[in-house]
């Protein structure tokens, strides 16, 4: 007899990405797909395969959107939501009602893998900076900043402007300052939101790790170097945490 896990769906704006977790919160297994068919068919048959007790899903996608992938599951599934806490992570939010599902899980996730204060970076359609910080109670998800992802600002760019052309995200380390327009934007875009996670990180101590996850995280990495630390589908770590 096959183990029981769980399924933990991150509904993104771009691409859905899943996980099997077992008893112990442990990933066992996960991946990506796009919303389009035929992908989602053949994954949702893949899944069929396993024996799937039941469904965590954190969504910032619309309702047909989700319905359309959970209605081809046929497991029974519930929303993550945001909650005042989450084991001795307390929810410091000021309006927790507005909070996104994504930000609350990662910090989750964040704080089940390291335990102290630490900056949690989602590089992803947008760029989320948020911080925890340690008490004599356990964790504090104090909040943070939400900025444009990098491809959304280079966009802007693009269609708000009169010449300024539609520039791709290649990030190159430059030894200078670029000296063209498409290194201009990209390096902009990239610079200015290295810029704001290090000024959200001089509010935590230096030994404070800093958390990088999302679809843009090797750009950033690039920028910041071994400062940050990668994490792989920490939202769907957070939601781990909460079965």
């Amino acid at each position: 007899m096959k183990p029981t896990v769980n399924l933990l769906l991150d509904f993104g704006n771009t691409r859905l990405k899943w996980a099997l977790a077992d008893a112990s919160r442990q990933l066992v297994q996960r991946g990506v797909v796009g919303y389009a068919l035929p992908a989602l068919d053949v994954w949702s048959h893949q899944l069929a395969a396993t024996d799937v007790e039941r469904i965590l899903y954190a969504s910032v996608v619309s309702a047909e959107q989700e319905a359309s992938v959970l209605t081809r599951l046929r497991v029974p599934s519930e929303r993550f939501s945001v909650s005042p806490r989450a084991g001795d992570l307390h929810n410091a939010y000021g309006t927790p009602d507005t909070l996104g599902v994504d930000r609350w899980a990662s910090a989750m996730g964040a704080w089940a893998m390291v335990g102290q204060s630490c900056l949690v970076i989602g590089a992803g359609t947008a760029t989320t900076i948020d911080l925890i910080e340690c008490d004599m109670h356990g964790g504090v998800y104090r909040g943070g900043l939400i900025l444009p992802g990098i491809d959304l600002m280079l966009q802007s760019l693009h269609q708000r402007t009169a010449r300024l052309p539609e520039a791709r995200v290649n990030y190159r380390a430059l030894p200078g300052v670029p000296d063209n327009t498409h290194d201009a934007m990209t390096s902009g875009a990239v610079e200015a939101t290295c810029g704001a996670i290090e000024r959200m990180g001089r509010r935590l101590p230096d030994t404070a790790p800093w958390l990088l996850t999302g679809g843009n995280a090797p750009i950033l990495q690039a920028v910041l170097g071994q400062r940050v630390c990668p994490v792989d589908d920490l939202v769907l770590a957070g939601l781990a945490q909460a079965f």
